[in-house]
C-alpha cells in the first residue's frame, strides 16, 4: 500500500525541478539540436534527458512500478503501477521559443489513473490532483467552468499529426460553430485540459492524442468536476486516441454538434 499524499507531494516536486531544467535549456536550444519524428511532430534531446530525469526520481518513488513515456526511454510492461509520463507536452511551441509547454505525470493503478500532477513551468503553474475534490493549482482548490452552452463558450481544440476524414468533418463542424463561441489552440494538451479544470476554458476536444498527453490531465479534470469522453462517449478516452473534455454541461451539446453533428457515431 502506497501514501499517495506523499506520492503526490515527490512528484510535485519532481515535475516542478524538469520543468525548470526544461525552462533552462529552452534559452539555450539551437536549430541542430531539432529534429522530426514525422511531420509537425518535434522532438529534441531535451525531451529524452527529461524523460530520462523523470524516470530515474519517480523510479525511487514506487520500487518496481513501470513507465509508459512518449520517448520511449525505457520499455513498458504491464505493472500493478504505472508511471505515464510526457516530458515536454508542447514541444512546438518549445522549439519555436513559444508556450505553453509542460511536465505531465500520471499515476495509473490496476488501469486506473490515481495520480495526476501537470506543470507549466513558464508560468509558473503546478496543477494536481489525488482524488475527487482534491485538486489544487499552486496548492489553492478550483473547480470547473459554469458556463451552460456552446454559445459565448471559451472552447480549446488540437489539430492531429495525421488528420483522417473524420478529424476534418469535426473541424469543419467546429467553424460552424466560430460566430457563437470563442476557439484556442493553445498547444498543449495537458494544459488546455488542465485550463478547463480550473474553469479558464469550457471544453477542450482532440484526436490522435496519446496516453502521456492526457492521462493527467484528464484526472485532474475529473477530480475538478468536469467530465471526459472519447468520441463515442464513453471512457476510452486514455489509450482511444480520441478525446471530449468538458465543465461537464456542455459537453453533450459539444457531441451533438461538433463531434457528431446529427450523426450516428459508428
Amino acid at each position: 500500500m502506497i501514501d499517495i499524499n506523499r506520492i503526490r507531494n515527490n512528484v510535485e516536486q519532481i515535475a516542478c525541478s524538469t520543468g525548470e531544467f526544461l525552462k533552462e535549456q529552452q534559452a539555450q536550444l539551437h536549430q541542430s539540436d531539432i529534429e522530426l519524428k514525422g511531420t509537425r511532430n518535434f522532438v529534441t534531446h531535451i525531451d529524452t534527458e527529461a524523460e530520462k530525469m523523470l524516470v530515474k526520481k519517480l523510479g525511487e518513488l514506487i520500487p518496481g512500478a513501470t513507465f509508459l513515456t512518449e520517448e520511449g526511454t525505457v520499455t513498458y510492461v504491464d505493472g500493478q503501477y504505472t508511471w505515464i509520463i510526457d516530458p515536454l507536452d508542447g514541444t512546438t511551441n518549445y522549439v519555436h521559443g513559444d508556450t505553453p509547454f509542460s511536465v505531465s505525470v500520471a499515476l495509473m493503478k490496476d488501469r486506473e489513473i490515481i495520480l495526476g500532477v501537470v506543470y507549466d513551468p513558464v508560468a509558473d503553474e503546478l496543477f494536481s490532483a489525488s482524488a475527487k475534490g482534491k485538486v489544487t493549482l499552486n496548492g489553492n482548490s478550483f473547480k470547473t467552468s459554469l458556463h451552460q452552452t456552446l454559445t459565448n463558450g471559451y472552447i480549446g481544440f488540437g489539430i492531429p499529426y495525421s488528420l483522417d476524414d473524420r478529424g476534418e468533418k469535426i473541424l469543419k463542424n467546429a467553424a460552424g460553430q466560430f460566430r457563437k463561441c470563442s476557439f484556442r489552440i493553445k498547444g498543449s494538451a495537458a494544459i488546455e485540459i488542465c485550463y478547463v479544470a480550473c474553469g479558464r476554458s469550457d471544453a477542450y476536444f482532440h484526436s490522435g492524442l496519446s496516453p502521456w498527453d492526457v492521462a493527467a490531465g484528464t484526472f485532474i479534470l475529473e477530480c475538478a468536476g468536469g467530465t471526459c469522453t472519447d468520441f463515442s462517449g464513453g471512457r476510452n478516452y486514455i489509450f482511444n486516441k480520441e478525446l471530449v473534455a468538458s465543465n461537464g454541461k456542455i459537453h453533450q451539446e459539444i457531441m451533438d454538434k461538433i463531434i457528431n453533428n446529427g450523426e450516428t457515431n459508428p
